[in-house]
């Protein structure tokens, strides 16, 4: 249960129904909470996998990405989609570099 006053409703300066449902939110006591799955160190190692391409063509096709981050924590190493790669490049990625990945993007 909530608590309130008469006065606190009919106020002014904030609608009647807006302080209603600060007070209903209160009352039924919703946390909401979100988590999210990171891996942030230095890039140990990059390599990208290639495989034929799949059309039959002269040339090949990224099959993934693969990254060794290294932290204080230990070392990780990611097999990341080939979409992964544009990004990599465009931001200029290389060995040495610190990097943040979500594992959810």
């Amino acid at each position: 249960f909530c608590p309130m006053v008469g006065s606190e409703v009919f106020s002014s300066e904030v609608k009647k129904t807006e302080i209603l449902m600060e007070h209903f939110r209160r009352a039924i006591g919703i946390r909401i909470r979100e988590s999210k799955e990171v891996y942030e160190g230095e890039v140990t190692e990059l390599t990208v996998e290639e495989t034929e391409d799949p059309l039959g063509g002269y040339g090949r096709s990224i099959s993934h990405v693969i990254i060794t981050l290294k932290s204080t924590k230990g070392s990780k190493t990611l097999k990341l989609d080939p979409s992964i790669h544009d990004g990599l490049s465009k931001e200029g990625i290389t060995v040495g570099d610190v990097m943040y990945i979500e594992s959810n993007s």
